[in-house]
């Protein structure tokens, strides 16, 4: 980034001017003012937070340039913009991101205006906890890109129907604002789902890893070894987050810092509180493989809770699609039979108000949307086992 590469050089000829005046006996190496690093820093993450960048590279950043100012080697970082999205390996990423950087100036507003909102405010920890390699700044263009994309061929279609049906242009303009809003409020909780059903993914494979964990410790061999030997083994999203760990740690981050990222980016409670109690057993010294098992014990405890209680609830859900999907539309078409029935002026048909018109759109329509959230219900409360 041009604005850090020039602080970055400023700093350096400042350094080299107080290396060469110690050489003369009037100032000394270790003559570099932390507390104003500090400063600089702060300064430098209050202006990516108001850019929208995400809080990983923002901290790679600034990590890079406090390795600079005390005279450590400075890691080459690359901060995400939406620029780089056009060169993302997926066709369709790259294909949004050059739409949004050719109409850039409209979208603009549409992006402030959605930073506002509470749940952008979270999305940079939600991308990093789903492990979504986007900035805040290119996840938001993504959503807005698509979004306006929804909205214009919404009203395209909408104003076909307009000239089919005659309807009015302008209920076609709030269908399209419709959609625009909505599929922008579902594009943002989008990582947020992401990161919590990683978090039930792992709670399903913790019981098997933390007994490993156990048995390895019990064995005699180091912590650090057995994190390798989780991230190497089976476990899917779980092996895939400790691999996340051990690269950290490999990169010179401490272990218990290391660890403490981890229990801060997963959703997954249990495996947050077992983590929380190795850097506590790292810093004031415990049997780690005992306290594995228990937290073994209790994760598996609560899955068999989650098992029976999602039976009990079936039991329940079973008569609702029972009386949605069999007992609603018999009684629907019974009526509808004798409402359209040549039964001559009885007053209990005559009150009845059944075309074939109103039929035809429940059995198309209500009855299809009424099972699909049925189904969509029992998917998204059923346990991750």
């Amino acid at each position: 980034m041009p604005i850090l590469d020039d602080l970055r050089k400023k700093i350096e000829e400042k350094k080299e001017k107080k290396l060469s005046v110690s050489a003369q006996g009037e100032y000394s190496e270790s003559s570099v003012d932390v507390g104003e690093v500090e400063k600089i820093v702060k300064k430098m993450k209050q202006k990516y937070k108001e850019q929208g960048i995400a809080f990983e590279e923002a901290g790679e950043e600034l990590s890079a340039l406090r390795s600079v100012v005390t005279g450590t080697a400075a890691p080459q970082v690359t901060t995400q913009t939406v620029n780089e999205l056009v060169d993302y390996q997926s066709p369709l990423i790259s294909a949004l991101g050059r739409y949004f950087l050719a109409f850039e100036i409209m979208l603009k507003p549409a992006v402030r205006a959605l930073k506002v909102f509470p749940v952008s405010k979270e999305l940079s920890y939600y991308l990093y906890s789903a492990n979504m390699n986007y900035s805040v700044q290119q996840y938001i263009a993504l959503t807005i890109a698509t979004s306006s994309l929804l909205f214009i061929i919404t009203l395209f279609f909408s104003a076909i129907g307009s000239v089919i049906f005659g309807y009015q242009i302008l209920l076609s303009l709030m269908l399209a604002f419709g959609v625009f809003i909505f599929s922008t409020m579902i594009l943002l909780i989008i990582p947020k789902s992401i990161a919590q059903k990683r978090g039930d993914e792992i709670s399903t494979e913790l019981p098997f890893a933390l007994r490993h964990l156990s048995t390895e410790l019990r064995a005699g061999i180091g912590l650090y070894k057995t994190l390798q030997t989780i991230a190497a083994a089976d476990y899917g999203l779980l092996s895939e987050e400790f691999s996340r760990t051990i690269i950290e740690i490999e990169e010179g981050t401490d272990t218990q810092q290391a660890l403490r990222h981890f229990a801060l980016r997963t959703q997954s409670r249990a495996l947050r509180s077992a983590l929380l109690h190795i850097i506590r057993a790292l810093k004031t010294g415990g049997n780690l493989s005992v306290m594995m098992s228990e937290i073994a014990e209790d994760v598996s405890f609560e899955l068999r809770l989650r098992i029976s209680d999602f039976a009990e609830r079936m039991n329940f859900f079973g008569v609702i699609f029972i009386f949605g999907a069999i007992v609603v539309p018999v009684f629907i078409a019974i009526l509808g039979s004798i409402a359209n029935a040549p039964l001559g002026s009885i007053s209990f048909t005559s009150s009845l108000n059944f075309p074939p018109r109103v039929i035809l759109i429940f059995y198309t329509l209500v009855m299809p949307m009424m099972l699909a959230f049925l189904v969509f219900y029992l998917i998204i409360n059923q346990p991750r086992v």
